[in-house]
This record gives structure tokens, C-alpha cells and sequence, in this order.
């Protein structure tokens, strides 16, 4: 692709989106020149890692003199801060990675001639070492005015990922949508291992047991319907059991209010529950 080898790609922020953003841009063949961060000693182990030929450095202006592709890979916050203070021109192309920023943060990118664009990966990086095999398969949330919008699917695409496009997108709650279903995992696995301990069993144990549950519900979820993928007593109206269970949790006002709130979503769902079943599951939870 001539726009892939034309284009040299840099990175401001070190941190680890930028370590596997910029490892699996370099797997498919990207030229991922600079890597900028606050200081060059932090910029200097992740350049280290991905390439011999990556500079490291402290100095912005350096960025837009090595890369045409910029990825300003900082806290949303920082955005359109850092974005103001880079030497901007119109051969470059600014990207942020930010779900719920518009392209308005990139603003001082554009009066300077530069265009600008959004790559979102629908991914979580929990690690500082790249990791490019996140991509593989997720989505991508695109944004961004020609040639940006193009060149930035196309990487999406190279990525072995996804790309969908973001424009006319509420982007708050789009965010939003994606915190649900990837931060409140975290949220469940430790109101879980509180119920563990609770029920007298030891707290230590409790991740070991209970992620391979929620490692097959994803997977159900990723693979059928929700209806289908829905298993327990709402799903099989076994109301007798949400009665038990509400009763034993009723002691941590907390943990009742997570298991009501959560189970009155699932009602959502076409469970094909009679009406009268229905109206009974709906009075226990949403009470």
C-alpha cells in the first residue's frame, strides 16, 4: 500500500496503549519512526523495545520533524494540551485514541493545516510491554476527514482489527457503553470475591474460581444471542432461588443493590417468561 510506506508514524506518550499500538503497527509493516514522551528516559524503554531504528525523545518538536502520522497517546485530559504545544503543519495527520473526546481537542492541529482523526481500539492494555496480539479481531472506532479517516481504517484493518466509523456517534456515551462492559468486569470480580468471603469461603481463592465462570459467559456472549447465552435462576425463572439469594445478601445493602440492579437488566431480555412470572421476578428486583 503506497499510503502505508509514504506515511512515518510517531507516537507522544509512552505509556501502554503506545507500546502495543506502535508493536502492532510495526508488525504490519508501519515505519514507526519517534517515540516522545515527557522526558526522553521515559520515552528511551519503550523506543528500546520495539526497534533499534525508533528514536526516543523529550523534545515535541522533534515528533513532526521524524513522523507525518502522529498518535498523541495520552490521558484524555492531556489531549488538547499537548496537541497545542506540537509543531503542527499541513503534511501532518493528528490522531488521538480517545473514546469519549471529540476531534475538537485536536483543534490546534487543524489551524495549522494538519487533519486530524480518532483511532479507538475497543480493547483493554493492561500491560507496559507491547502487545500486538490485542488487536487481533477487536474493533476499532474510526474518526476523521480525508485522507485521515481512509489511511486510519486501513490501519485498523492491518492491525487485524475491526474498523467502524465514529462520525454522527454520541461519543460520550458510546464511551460510556464500552466502560459497561469491559471496567465493570473488574467491578463484578471483586463484588463476587466479597460474597465468596462472605459465604465463608477463603477470599484468596475466589479469582481462581470464579474467572473461568466469567471467561464461558463472555465467550457465550460473543458467540449467541443474549437470551441464549443466559444461564441461572433469572433465566429459568427459578424464583424461589432469587428470593434465597436476596434474603442471604440484604445484610450488605451494596451487594443487594448490584445483584437488583444487574438482574433487572437481564428482565430486558425475551426470556419467553409467562406474564405472571414475569410480573413476580419484576417485583422482587425492582422494588
Amino acid at each position: 500500500m503506497q499510503e502505508r510506506t509514504r506515511r512515518s508514524v510517531g507516537f507522544v506518550g509512552a505509556g501502554r496503549l503506545a507500546a502495543s499500538l506502535a508493536a502492532g503497527l510495526i508488525r504490519a509493516n508501519y515505519r514507526v519512526t519517534v517515540i516522545a514522551s515527557t522526558t526522553v528516559e521515559s520515552a528511551r524503554p519503550l523506543a528500546g523495545e520495539l526497534s533499534p531504528e525508533v528514536i526516543a525523545t523529550g523534545d515535541l518538536g522533534e515528533v513532526t520533524a521524524l513522523a507525518e502520522v502522529v498518535f498523541l497517546t495520552v490521558p484524555d485530559s492531556a489531549i488538547a494540551g499537548t496537541c497545542a504545544a506540537i509543531p503542527w503543519s499541513p503534511k501532518h495527520i493528528a490522531v488521538h485514541c480517545s473514546g469519549a473526546s471529540s476531534l475538537d481537542v485536536l483543534s490546534a492541529a487543524t489551524q495549522s493545516g494538519a487533519t486530524v482523526g480518532c483511532l479507538h481500539p475497543l480493547q483493554t492494555f493492561p500491560s507496559r510491554s507491547p502487545q500486538p496480539e490485542r488487536f487481533d479481531g477487536i474493533s476499532c472506532g474510526i474518526e476523521g476527514a480525508e485522507p485521515a479517516g481512509s489511511l486510519l481504517e486501513q490501519m485498523a484493518k492491518e492491525l487485524r482489527a475491526v474498523p467502524f466509523r465514529l462520525e454522527g456517534v454520541d461519543r460520550v456515551r458510546y464511551h460510556a457503553a464500552a466502560v459497561l462492559a469491559s471496567h465493570f468486569v473488574v467491578a463484578l470480580a471483586e463484588a463476587g470475591g466479597r460474597l465468596w468471603e462472605l459465604a465463608g469461603l477463603d477470599p484468596a481463592s475466589s479469582r481462581e474460581a470464579l474467572a473461568p465462570l466469567m471467561l464461558a459467559a463472555a465467550k457465550n456472549v460473543s458467540t449467541m444471542d443474549l437470551a441464549k447465552a443466559l444461564t441461572g435462576p433469572v433465566a429459568r425463572a427459578d424464583i424461589a432461588t432469587v428470593e434465597r439469594h436476596l434474603a442471604a445478601i440484604k445484610a450488605d445493602p451494596a451487594l443487594l443493590e448490584i445483584y437488583r440492579l444487574l438482574s433487572s437488566e437481564l428482565l430486558r431480555l425475551p426470556l419467553e417468561h409467562d406474564a405472571p412470572t414475569s410480573a413476580r421476578l419484576r417485583d422482587l428486583l425492582e422494588r
